[in-house]
Order: structure tokens, then sequence, then C-alpha cells
């Protein structure tokens, strides 16, 4: 793979530069590292604190609709900011944008590790949340910048394989701080671990860093886009959870389902306003012209969706069907962790290497769904040995997704819409894992109604019988250990049902992922591209004269 010290050594006179003149490998590699812990504790956040908030409850004796806040909260502020942060970096730089992002995750995982109050906990959650979507996006553009479009294939997927790792641990070490130490440990662990991302970042992050007057900046940013996609982003969401919680025919959640897509179908117009006017769009219209560009996005929507809520609802099936422990299920999830890690590594050593991607991808999808839909076979008592094939088979499928949608994207357009087209995947990822978890527990819900009688006719009590089959039938695996074993059979078998509904859902999905996939155009990657690092290096610095420049590409 190609490294910094391999790079055309002349400058932008044509000058030589000696070898002492090229950044030290290293630093790239230590920089590449704390991009890879950030990313880290974003992803485990997201799927480690819904298995704490049955403990978080308890200790804050917080209503249902608190509840659902608690873990929703984080997934709408981190999709409603990815963009902003994304134009931020354009305009004052990567280095200190992507460093407040890191600082704002740090303050908000402090807000929620002290939290005396549910309404505190909340505002620490939106904090952490919004720090995370910028860390999101922000650690792919970097490595974007970093990286040649062929080398960069490798180092996604090792984000990828990270962000996959976070998410199979996320749940078990839930489990584990707030059963056996306290949840507190949930956010306390963010803290040592970003203040040493932070510093890392700083000593060796050396990216483009224009010296742009704040008020310069601001004035640059796209702020009508910026309004128009959060206030979209946030009304689809919220209409989405409160939904799932109270009812869709209340008149506030129907008028946020209402105006959320309303919102969107208005961002592309506020877009090609801003630039009719020589403004700066969030997210240049000229990336989705591009069939193969939407088709990768699409595909990036449907693998993410499978991905989350694969990652979500498992150890629902193995805790409440099978009645096994967090530490029994967080080994199990090691299945899907371990080859899809191993497999994210070497999708990306063989891309970089061929400079094909759309193979690797296609197979990846075709894995994935064939790994989905074996799981519509599991019942309430399968053998190991099946259930450890089928998540093998799932881990496989994942591992080449990660990386190649977005790489796909990148070879169709501008380099300096990079951290745009960056953006926009980051969002499409980032909302439609939060979509895709709604649908489900509203799928589960559905499917879980039918055995409500049943439930109740077993002689468990009218209010239990509603946990198990309302909006929060995802955290009762510690209820039904004191049931009898009658009544536990029943409950099992309803959630294995309607468990098993979802699964045909999420096969369908990630079908109709590996269908559009063939609509993106197959590119083979060029190997002696330039990377933004190496402009910077080879070009003297131009500051806030360009500011005008850099922020419309």
């Amino acid at each position: 793979m190609k490294f910094l010290s391999s790079w055309p050594k002349s400058n932008a006179r044509g000058e030589v530069r000696s070898k002492e003149q090229i950044r030290p490998t290293h630093h790239v590699l230590a920089a590449f590292v704390a991009l890879c812990l950030s990313i880290f504790l974003v992803a485990l956040d997201t799927v480690l604190i819904p298995t704490a908030l049955p403990t978080i409850s308890r200790s804050f004796r917080i209503s249902d609709s608190v509840y659902a806040w608690t873990g929703s909260s984080y997934l709408l502020a981190n999709a409603s900011s990815v963009p902003f942060w994304s134009k931020l970096s354009d305009i004052f730089g990567r280095k200190p944008v992507i460093l407040a992002a890191n600082a704002v995750f740090l303050g908000g995982s402090i807000l929620c590790a002290v939290s005396k109050s549910s309404s505190m906990l909340i505002s620490g959650r939106v904090v952490q949340g919004l720090g995370g979507g910028g860390v999101v996006v922000l650690v792919h553009v970097c490595v974007s910048d970093l990286f040649t479009i062929r080398d960069r294939s490798f180092y996604m997927g090792t984000v990828g394989a990270v962000w996959a790792l976070a998410s199979a641990l996320g749940p078990v070490l839930g489990g584990v701080f707030a059963q056996r130490l306290h949840w507190t440990w949930c956010f306390y662990i963010n803290i040592p671990i970003v203040s040493l991302a932070i510093v890392v970042l700083y000593l060796t992050l050396h990216l483009h860093n224009p010296r742009v007057p704040l008020m310069a900046g601001l004035a640059a940013m796209d702020w009508l886009g910026t309004i128009t996609i959060v206030t979209a982003t946030v009304s689809l969401l919220v209409g989405l959870q409160v939904g799932g919680v109270t009812s869709y025919s209340n008149a506030g959640v129907l008028t946020c389902l209402v105006f959320g897509p309303i919102a969107y179908i208005a961002f592309p117009f506020s877009q090609h306003w801003v630039a009719q006017h020589g403004g700066s769009p969030i997210m240049p219209l000229r990336i989705f012209k591009d069939i193969s560009n939407l088709c990768a996005l699409a595909v990036c929507a449907c693998d993410t969706l499978v991905f989350t809520s694969v990652a979500y609802f498992l150890p629902l099936y193995f805790q409440v069907v099978l009645g096994r422990s967090s530490s029994t299920t967080g080994v199990y999830m090691l299945a899907i962790a371990i080859p899809l890690a191993m497999i994210s590594f070497v999708s990306g050593h063989v891309i970089e290497k061929t400079g094909r991607f759309l193979e690797p991808l296609q197979m990846g999808l075709l894995i994935m769904t064939l790994g989905v839909g074996l799981l519509i076979s599991l019942s309430t008592s399968p053998d190991l040995e099946i259930i450890i094939v089928v998540l093998i088979v799932i881990g496989l499928g994942f591992g080449p997704n990660f990386g190649a949608p977005l790489i796909a994207l990148q070879t169709r357009i501008r380099e300096s819409d990079i951290a745009s087209g960056t953006a926009a995947f980051g969002f499409v990822r980032t909302i439609s894992g939060a979509i895709g978890l709604v649908i489900g527990q509203v799928v589960f819900q559905l499917l879980m109604a039918p055995y409500s009688k049943e439930i109740i006719d077993s002689g468990i009590t009218k209010d239990i019988a509603l946990k198990f089959t309302g909006g929060e039938a995802m955290s009762q695996s510690v209820i039904i250990t004191e049931l009898t074993e009658s009544q536990t059979h029943i409950v099992r078998h309803g959630f294995t049902r309607a468990l098993r509904g979802m699964w045909i859902f999420y096969t369908i999905v990630g079908a109709v992922g590996l269908l559009v996939s063939f609509g993106i155009k197959r590119t083979k990657l060029h190997q002696d591209s330039i990377t933004e690092l190496d402009k910077m290096e080879c070009a003297p610095s131009d500051d806030a004269s360009d500011i005008n420049t850099r922020a419309r590409g």
C-alpha cells in the first residue's frame, strides 16, 4: 500500500523535496489509530445504551416515553448533525473541526455520567449525539484526505471492522456495566479514551488548516440547507419514535410524519437556490445526478438498515427466547464480529491490490442476504452448531459492505465534493440505521399483539403482558426469568414468531440492496491519485483567501 513516503516529492514549483521533508508514516498511522478509537466509541454508544436502559429506567423511575427518548435522542442528534459538521470542515479545516466534534462528544459523555435526573441524562445524550455525528463523518473525510482512492479502501475496511466490532460488543458491555458495575460506566469509559484520541489527533493529524475568521466562515455556511435537513430529520424521527411509544394516529405524530418528508422534498430546492445565488450548498445536487451515486447510497441504506437491526435484535433472541445471559450473548455475537472484521480487512486489501470494488460488494450483499434469511429458520430450541454457522455466514456477508459503497461513491464525484459526498453517505447510513430500528420495533409490536390474550390467559397480569407486546418489549429479558415454565414457553414462542417476521423483512431489504448494486458503474481505481495531504505539502497555504473556493468546490 502506498504511504506518504512514496508519494511525489516535488512541490508546486517543481522543486524536489528531500526525504526528510516528507512526513513520517508513523504520524499518519498514529492519527489513523486515533480516528479508529473515536469512531469505535461513537458506534459503541449507539448500541451499548439500549442494553443498559432497563437498569437506567429503574434508577430514575422514568416513564415509557422518557425511556424511549433516552435511547433515541442520541440517534436523532447524530443523524441531523452530520451534514453540518462536514461543511464546517470544508471551511475551517479538518483538524480543528474533528477535535471540536470529539470535545463535544466528550462533554456529552461527562454530562451523562454525572446525571442526577432523566432530563439531564437525555440532554447529555443529545450533546453526545451532536458530537458523534461529527466524529462519524469526519473520520471518513480524514481517511479520504490521508490516503489515495485505491489505498483508502483498505483503511475504510478497517474503519468498518472497528464499527462492526463496537456494534457486536456494545450490547454485551452495556449489560455488564449495568448489572455488575454501574450504568454510569457506560459513559465513564468514554472519558479517558476520547481524551487520548484528542491528544493524539492534535499531535499527529496534519491536514490543511486554513486560518479563516470565525464570522467569515459562519457567513459561508449554507444555513438554509442546514436548517431544512435538520428540520426534516428531527420531524421524521420524532414522529416515528413517539408513534412507536404512543400511537401513530396521534395528531402531533401525524404532523411530524407529514412535515418531515415535505421538508426532505424541499431540501433539493434549497440547495438549488443556494447555488443559484452564489452560495455553497451543504450537499451539491451534482452529487445526486449520477445514477451510480444514487445506487451506492441506496446500497448503503439497505446494508446499514439490516446490519444495525441484526446487531440490535439478535441479542433479544438470545436473551429472551433462548434464555442466555448477557455474557453468553456476547460470545455468540463474536461469531459475527470476528469473521466480519477479518473479511472487512481482506476485502479492503483485495480492493487495494486489484482496484475492483464492485465484485466484493455484491458478493457481500449476496452472503448477507443469505445469512439473514437463515435466521428465519431459528426456533425456540435450535442446535448450537446451527446458530454459530448462521452467525458466521452473516458476519462474512457484512464484511465487505462497510467501505466499498463509499469507495463507489467517491470514484464518481469531484475531489472538491469529497466532504459533501461523504457527509451524504454518513447521513444516509445514520438515518437508515435509526429508521431500521424503529421499523423493526413496529413490526415486532404488530406481530406480538395477537399473543396478548394468550399471554394474559396464562396467568400473567395485564400490565406485564403489555410490557411484552408494547413499546417496552425489547427490554423484558429480566422479567421473563420471573415467569413460570408454561408462561415462559408462551412468551418465547410469541417472540420467536415476531422476530421471524422481522427477519423476513430484513431479508427482503438485503435482496433489494443486492439488486440495486447492479446500478453501480464498474470503475477501476487508480493508484497514482494525489491526496489532500500531499497537496498541502506541495503547495503554500492560501489560508482565508480561498474560503469561497473551498466552500463551493
